[in-house]
């Protein structure tokens, strides 16, 4: 009998032992699996907070574009390439990366899809990925622009990095189609096309999802430097709509500025040069600019010349918001050989669901009348909703929804 014990125990201390080494032995492979995944930054302690440096990763997303263009033999035609460093949103430090943009001709038969795979396969291992792939211009050439880098999350910021715009044109000087564009749909003639912008995203997170679900084209106007700017223009780029920069200008009522960072008529030219240009790099994937407030500074045609030629330097197109009818931003812009669009109504002054469709019904009938119509709402759910709600009915009277950027002159 006590042998048969003595056995038992020894089974069971067995048993235990066991199960530690199986533990153990889970654990240093989960450690090593870890371990085989490097981050993607490094950190640089200064005096002002730490600098989340990409600039490696980044560099590694351009030499995997590189490799997959040179093993397609697509020439590459022009290359700009900048360091770029902007403020964190929610702590104290900078996020640093490298940029560039390459513009490249690929055959007729190459569509912008093919592209967009074999980037996807050729950059996967350096880290990165094709975040979007949108219809765009280059230096007055139409193309289709693939934005290319990577995600991450810092805390609980999260983060998207564009490393790559490749451009697409075609040998003969037409764009690949675009792929990754919400859907247009509708039966019989179009009568009209209406673009819709919808500003103020950065302000809170819930209206973002509700936008990003609806499957027509939209424009994310993205205010600079709040909590939720990044992924609004995250995600306004994975649901394939265009984002653009809601850059805040000073207004008539001085006590009616919203934003601390504001283009003033009192700055001078360099300053103004300068804020513009940190707001563009705060907002991923961005293909243009329209003004948050501003009707103040955009009747002011110095302050309009310095914000513009940041604009034209960079390559984007700007929407006046027509926040005063003395603005002259659409018409300096065309002088300086920039694409420009202006809003020809706000649809939700009135935060009410029948308020914001009744105002959708106006944009109808003068898209009907005058073939298209530019028009702006705000991220709020009431406006959400009654876009949603009225896209059958606006098809349905031969309305078609585009991006801002297709009734540009």
């Amino acid at each position: 009998m006590a042998t048969g014990k003595r056995k038992g125990k020894t089974k069971i201390w067995l048993f235990v032992i066991s199960v530690i080494l199986i533990a153990i032995f889970y654990a240093k492979v989960s450690q090593d699996s870890n371990q085989q995944i490097p981050p993607k930054h490094t950190i640089e302690k200064t005096g002002s907070g730490a600098v989340v440096d990409f600039t490696e990763t980044t560099k590694k997303i351009h030499t995997a574009v590189d490799a997959a263009l040179q093993k397609s033999q697509f020439p590459v035609r022009d290359t700009k390439e900048i360091t770029k460093e902007i403020p964190r949103q929610k702590v104290e430090g900078t996020i640093r990366w490298h940029t560039r943009q390459v513009l490249v001709t690929v055959p007729a038969d190459v569509s912008a899809e093919t592209m967009k795979q074999r980037m996807n396969s050729a950059i996967q291992s350096a880290g990165g990925q094709v975040l979007s792939t949108q219809p765009d211009t280059y230096q007055g050439l139409a193309v289709v622009r693939l934005d290319i880098g990577l995600r991450d999350k810092l805390e609980q910021e999260d983060l998207t990095i564009i490393s790559d715009r490749v451009y697409l044109t075609k040998e003969k000087g037409a764009a690949p189609e675009p792929t990754n564009v919400p859907e247009t749909k509708g039966e019989g003639k179009v009568r009209g096309k209406m673009a819709l912008v919808i500003d103020d995203f950065g302000y809170n997170q819930e209206t973002i999802s509700a936008y990003a679900a609806i499957n027509r084209p939209l424009t994310f106007a993205v205010i600079p430097y709040r909590p939720f700017s990044n992924e609004a223009a995250s995600r306004g780029l994975s649901s394939g709509h265009q984002v653009i920069l809601h850059l805040p200008m000073e207004p008539l009522d001085q006590g009616a500025q919203s934003e601390a960072l504001t283009v003033t008529v009192a700055m001078s030219d360099k300053e103004i040069q300068t804020m513009v240009q940190k707001a563009i790099d705060t907002v991923p994937g961005l293909i243009g600019v329209n003004n948050h407030q501003g009707s103040r500074a955009t009747a002011d045609k110095r302050v309009m010349k310095d914000v513009l030629s940041v604009l034209k330097a960079n390559n984007l197109f700007f929407v006046d918001s027509r926040t005063n009818g003395q603005s002259v931003a659409a018409e300096t812009a065309r002088q300086m050989g920039i694409q420009a669009g202006e809003n020809e109504l706000f649809i939700d002054n009135t935060n009410e669901v029948s308020a914001v469709k009744a105002k959708l019904r106006t944009a109808q009938e003068m898209a009907i009348k005058h073939g298209s119509v530019t028009v702006i709402g705000h991220a709020r759910m009431t406006t959400a909703t009654a876009v949603s709600e009225m896209i059958p009915e606006l098809e349905a009277a031969g309305i078609q929804l585009v991006f801002v950027s297709q009734l540009l002159r």
